[in-house]
């Protein structure tokens, strides 16, 4: 079994950069008056390492607490779900840390790949900014890698995919996620099985 179509969700408060940040990563753009997701978009874009290639399948989501009852469709079968908040908005950290990750927790797979994202780093020099250490010690906490981008001037925006394709294609990770699936798809047809001699039974 191999993996070669892989969904990676961004999530996090509106106004963070999710949008931002895919669009510097597909086209290499920015737009200072991009629109706010509404509900969620998906993009693919494919990217080659060695001889294979991968689809990436990158979920857009809103950051609008009226959305946030529909994360979970988002987090299911995501193998990348970045964690992404605004460095000049403390709200946008702690959201992260009180309604975003205890989501992922609740409805996540176990063998996600986490990042935590600053995004907006070209605007530290502005001051009043989370402390860069209290994120990375989050991101430790959580088992997530940690990353201080900017989708306005790109900086960082290539690392952050990169190294985080990279993990999730590390030989102990790729078996660990062959394993749960397929104890998935086991548990499945023992299901079925069950329910179809239940129902000759019952047929009786």
């Amino acid at each position: 079994m191999e993996i070669n179509d892989i969904k990676i969700a961004l999530i996090g408060n509106s106004g963070v950069g999710k949008t931002s940040i895919i669009r510097r990563f597909m086209d290499d753009l920015f737009d200072e008056n991009i629109s706010s997701t509404i509900c969620a978009n998906s993009i693919v874009k494919t990217i080659t390492r060695g001889k294979k290639n991968y689809a990436l399948n990158i979920w857009d989501t809103a950051g609008q607490e009226r959305y946030q009852s529909l994360g979970k469709h988002f987090y299911k079968d995501a193998y990348i779900i970045l964690l992404i908040y605004d460095i000049t908005n403390q709200k946008s950290f702690d959201s992260l840390k009180q309604t975003w990750y205890p989501d992922i927790q609740i409805y996540g797979e176990n063998y996600v790949i986490l990042g935590v994202v600053a995004n907006k780093s070209d605007l530290y020099e502005n001051g009043n900014c989370v402390d860069e250490q209290e994120a990375n010690n989050f991101a430790k906490e959580i088992g997530a890698l940690f990353f201080l981008v900017s989708a306005r001037n790109g900086s960082n925006i290539s690392i952050l995919f990169d190294d985080l394709l990279n993990k999730f294609l590390e030989k102990d990770i790729q078996e660990k996620i062959i394993d749960i699936e397929m104890g998935k798809k086991s548990n499945s047809s023992f299901d079925l099985v069950q329910r179809k001699k239940r129902k000759k039974k019952c047929c009786k």
